[in-house]
């Protein structure tokens, strides 16, 4: 089952080539090309995506209209992010502002994981949202885990059993909720001992906790 790719698109091609190509896009994904209008020069800049996608053996693209009206905006992405039985990848970095409000809306209410990623307007660095970073919307943390997670930012590299000791649980259950937190990308195991880190993705799973702990407390 190939992937959906889902790329915003302006008066210029070149970001969702660059998309296309550092995604190894292969002939069995689908690629929908989202503009806000059909004024000439974005035609011609799907017309010349199009003709890259021939070149090197790319599925045909299909470019899709969004109004800048927020319910039918949010609806037509809706159907493209939601609608794909496969993984998908959705680039957000072209055209007008509004259609990465909308894209992302789009994605949360259909309760979708993907890849997203925003080129700034300005030459800079690719802003790259993994999928765990999407997970956090989705997957609600337990006591335990949390509990394990502040005690691996206190004290990174500590084993299992060792966090175990820390939280006054058994070793086998935390080995449970280590395991959990090591699939939604929240924690790792590095060297011998299976050390557990927090990972990137989990300081800011703490930093969101701590968020909502303020704003319950308010």
């Amino acid at each position: 089952m190939g992937r959906r790719f889902v790329l915003t698109l302006g008066f210029h091609e070149d970001r969702a080539i660059r998309r296309l190509m550092e995604s190894s896009a292969s002939r069995d994904d689908e690629i929908f090309v989202v503009t806000a209008s059909r004024a000439p020069a974005a035609v011609a800049a799907f017309n010349s995506l199009a003709g890259f996608c021939r070149r090197v053996g790319l599925p045909e693209p299909k470019l899709v209209e969004v109004p800048p009206r927020l319910y039918e905006g949010v609806a037509v992405l809706a159907e493209l992010i939601g609608g794909s039985p496969g993984p998908v990848v959705l680039d957000l970095s072209g055209g007008m502002r509004y259609l990465a409000v909308l894209g992302i809306l789009a994605l949360f209410l259909t309760g979708r994981r993907a890849a997203v990623y925003v080129q700034p307007e300005s030459e800079g660095e690719e802003l790259a949202i993994p999928e765990a970073v999407i997970n956090l919307a989705y997957e609600p943390l337990q006591d335990l885990e949390l509990s394990v997670m502040r005690v691996v930012a206190e004290r990174g590299g500590l084993t299992v059993e060792e966090v175990a000791e820390a939280v006054g649980r058994s070793p086998k259950t935390v080995a449970n909720a280590v395991s959990r937190l090591q699939k939604l990308g929240l924690v790792a195991r590095r060297g011998r001992a299976g050390g557990v880190y927090l990972t990137e993705v989990g300081r800011l799973a703490l930093r969101l906790e701590g968020a909502r702990g303020v704003r319950r407390s308010s």
